[in-house]
């Protein structure tokens, strides 16, 4: 028997990767109701990506946001004009040395850092400057709250977590509090906190909101993606997709002295399950194949349907050894499955063929020729067992 290593799933588990699409996390949560549901957590593997996916998208909008928000602060010098044109000249020079600071984090090649925590950078920056210049000027803390809550809604643009949304607001807001402590008198230092902590609610609350979105929008992604990679009857792979990940594999291979094998499985008398039982059963045949071999296999390998009754596995990091245990193992697993019809308890077995990829195989075309190959003679010897390409 192969042993399973760290990265294999025992038989009662459905395959990470291949599953069929009635058992994966994905699909199961694109069956949740609409609306708060949207705010749990995913899986951790779509959780990630689902953040990735929201960084990537902030990449590109950065360098035409980050100056944006820059050239804002700025421009907020003119209203400083009009409070005190005196002090004006100060915090227009506060202004533009906190948006040189925060410039820095406009474009991906000036500092090795995250898109949030990039974003982290600008909106600390600019924002404090803008607090501390409102406190320069009279009564700019009353004046400038509206500008300081507004502030609230770009950073819940940058992130879809709570905890980084609170850390970024964490310097701005303490700085805030102790300025309108030390400054206002006390009734309106109270009311000027009071809409300020009502301002950050709110964000948060747009924050979550968009989080739905998000990882609605994601979800149908997701969701077409693996309609568009899978079959629709069994969950394995396509054969289109199938032939990328081989194409994908063999490639690294070639390039970096890779194991790999292939074993094609076809199930034996099919056309006569079919003809007995009825398409219905031959159908749960199909599914009951990949479920078991999606269990028996390892979340590296693929599983694919080429078309009808015919499998193909691809197995990275596979020696030839290695290969027919597999084989063997899913042969056997295959043989012992019972299928409840109402003519009786069906049972099938399946022959493998197997192929280890070797100097002679240029292409997948030619590897998978090999395996089709050894298939051919497993039937050929009476079905039921596993043959090796090349081997007599």
């Amino acid at each position: 028997m192969r042993t399973m290593n760290a990265t294999q799933r025992p038989p009662a588990a459905p395959h990470a990767a291949h599953a069929a699409p009635a058992g994966t996390p994905l699909r199961t949560a694109t069956r949740q109701r609409m609306g708060l549901q949207r705010l749990r957590a995913l899986p951790q593997p779509a959780e990630r990506a689902m953040h990735a996916q929201h960084d990537a998208e902030l990449e590109q909008m950065l360098p035409v946001l980050g100056p944006l928000f820059g050239l804002g602060m700025v421009l907020f010098a003119v209203w400083d004009m009009l409070l005190d044109p005196h002090l004006a000249r100060y915090t227009l020079a506060l202004r533009a040395l906190a948006v040189l600071i925060g410039s820095a984090a406009y474009f991906p090649n000036a500092l090795c850092w995250s898109v949030e925590r990039r974003c982290g950078h600008i909106y600390v920056s600019h924002v404090c400057a803008l607090i501390l210049c409102e406190f320069l000027l009279p009564q700019g803390l009353v004046y400038g709250l509206a500008g300081v809550a507004a502030c609230n809604f770009a950073a819940a643009l940058c992130t879809l977590r709570l905890p980084a949304f609170a850390r970024m607001l964490a310097a701005p807001t303490v700085l805030f509090v102790a300025l309108s402590a030390w400054r206002l008198p006390w009734l309106q230092c109270v009311s000027g906190l009071m809409q300020y902590a009502f301002a950050v609610a709110l964000a948060a609350v747009v924050l979550l909101v968009m989080r739905v979105f998000q990882q609605k929008s994601f979800l149908l992604e997701q969701q077409l993606l693996h309609l568009s990679q899978h079959d629709s009857l069994t969950g394995a792979c396509n054969r289109r997709y199938l032939e990328e990940v081989a194409e994908r594999e063999l490639a690294l291979a070639q390039r970096h002295g890779r194991k790999l094998a292939v074993a094609m499985l076809d199930i034996d008398h099919f056309k006569q399950v079919n003809d007995q039982y009825g398409h219905e059963t031959g159908d749960r045949v199909l599914q009951a194949l990949v479920r078991t071999c999606h269990g028996q296999l390892r979340e590296i390998d693929h599983f694919g349907r080429l078309g009808g009754e015919e499998f193909v596995c691809v197995l990275p990091e596979t020696d030839c050894d290695e290969a027919l245990r597999c084989a063997e193992r899913l042969r056997h697993s295959l043989s012992l499955l019972t299928i409840a019809t109402p003519l009786g308890m069906l049972h099938f077995t399946v022959s493998v063929g197997v192929a280890v990829y070797g100097p002679g195989h240029a292409n997948w075309p030619a590897l998978l020729h090999d395996a089709d190959l050894a298939l051919y003679r497993a039937k050929h010897d009476g079905r039921n067992r596993v043959a090796l390409a090349g081997a007599r």
